[in-house]
């Protein structure tokens, strides 16, 4: 067995010999190295995930749970969420940033949700338009919520420097569910479920959508 050695300050300690740092690796890597000569508690201790720029949702955004709406400030990791198939899915990090000054609030019913939530602009939703199948030939696609911006179902929120995003990174693609709106999540290298358009696409989307295209 190998030992590993971490340098801080200066000073040397063998983490091989403390039980307390192999507890907290693996649940910061969320799965075992299969190599037998090292300890798996130490394999890719430093390959944590972190949330992309301008995405997330703020800290009383309430994500579906087997057990029932709980707020996203209050899971981690080893939590179970619901997928928007209505499947369990495991946290496996709570990730979180700075709040974007201005982010956009969705308001409940509309996308199927339950309550109203605050979003960075480039947090992507599964949304089912007429629009979408016109320019793109698919009706449910994923987009970023600054697409949907309109005044009036998806507006803008002008956040204060204490408040924080908060991302989720599941164990499954699947976006995870808040009422019945499919929300995008991570996983793994930020891969997700579904058609997710790309920036141009996005704006196509959002010229047509404020223009009151309707098929």
């Amino acid at each position: 067995m190998k030992h590993v050695a971490l340098t801080i300050d200066g000073r040397e300690a063998l983490l091989g010999h403390v039980e307390k740092f192999q507890t907290m690796a693996l649940r910061a890597n969320g799965r075992v190295a299969n190599d037998d000569d090292i300890l798996p508690s130490f394999a890719n201790i430093d390959d944590l995930p972190e949330a992309p720029a301008n995405t997330g949702m703020m800290a009383d955004t309430r994500v579906a749970t087997p057990n029932g709406p709980r707020r996203i400030d209050e899971l981690s990791a080893g939590d179970h969420v619901l997928d928007a198939e209505g499947r369990t899915a495991t946290v496996r990090h709570v990730l979180t940033t700075d709040a974007p000054r201005n982010a956009f609030m969705l308001r409940a019913p509309y996308f199927g949700l339950d309550h109203d939530i605050v979003a960075a602009p480039d947090q992507r939703i599964v949304v089912t338009s007429d629009i979408a199948e016109y320019l793109f030939g698919e009706e449910t696609v994923i987009m970023p919520v600054w697409a949907l911006s309109d005044g009036r179902r998806v507006g803008h929120y002008e956040t204060r420097k204490s408040d924080r995003m908060y991302q989720l990174q599941l164990d499954t693609p699947a976006p995870l569910a808040i009422g019945r709106c499919a929300v995008s999540a991570l996983y793994k290298d930020g891969a997700t479920q579904g058609r997710v358009l790309s920036d141009e696409e996005a704006r196509c989307f959002a010229t047509e959508h404020r223009s009151g295209y309707h098929n």
